[in-house]
C-alpha cells in the first residue's frame, strides 16, 4: 500500500473511532440531561457524529482499510466527563467549548494539505468540518445562554 493512501486510512480510521467515541458520551449525557433544549441540540449532534463515523468507515474500507483505531486518552477522558451523570450540564458544555476554542478550530481543518491527491476524502473531510463547526457554534451559543441565565 502506498504511503499516502496509508496515511488517509490512518486518519480517517482515527476519526470515525473519535465520532462513535464522542456519539457514545453524548448517549451517556442525553440519558441524564434535564433540560430539554440541550437535549434537542444533543440528539442532532449526536446523530452527525454517527453519520461521520459511518461515512469515514465506508472510505477507509473503500480505501482497502479495516477500522481498528481507538482513542487517545485525552480524548477517552473527555468522553468520560460528558458520559458523568455527576458532571452537570453547564460543566460539560464548558469542556467541550474549551476544547475548540477559536471559531474556525476543529480537528479537521488542519488535514487538507495532508489529503493532497485524495479529493473524495479531502472534501468528505472539509464537509463534514462544516457539520462540526455548526455543532461548536451551537454548543458556544449554548454555553453563553446558560452563562447568562446562571442556570
Amino acid at each position: 500500500m502506498p504511503p499516502e493512501r496509508a496515511l488517509v486510512i490512518g486518519i480517517l480510521d482515527a476519526f470515525q473511532a473519535a465520532e462513535r467515541a464522542g456519539a457514545q458520551a453524548l448517549g451517556c449525557w442525553l440519558a441524564t440531561c434535564g433540560d430539554p433544549a440541550l437535549r434537542g441540540g444533543l440528539r442532532v449532534i449526536r446523530a452527525r457524529d454517527e453519520r461521520h463515523a459511518a461515512l469515514a468507515e465506508a472510505r477507509l474500507r473503500a480505501l482497502g482499510g479495516v477500522p481498528g483505531a481507538g482513542i487517545s486518552r485525552e480524548l477517552a477522558a473527555l468522553c468520560s466527563l460528558v458520559a458523568d451523570p455527576s458532571v452537570s450540564d453547564r460543566s460539560k458544555l464548558g469542556l467541550l467549548v474549551a476544547c475548540f476554542p477559536a471559531h474556525d478550530s476543529t480537528p479537521l481543518a488542519e488535514l487538507g494539505p495532508r489529503l493532497e491527491g485524495d479529493d473524495e476524502t479531502r472534501t468528505l473531510l472539509e464537509t463534514i468540518g462544516e457539520d462540526e463547526q455548526a455543532s461548536l457554534e451551537w454548543l458556544r451559543r449554548m454555553r453563553d445562554a446558560r452563562e447568562r441565565d446562571g442556570a
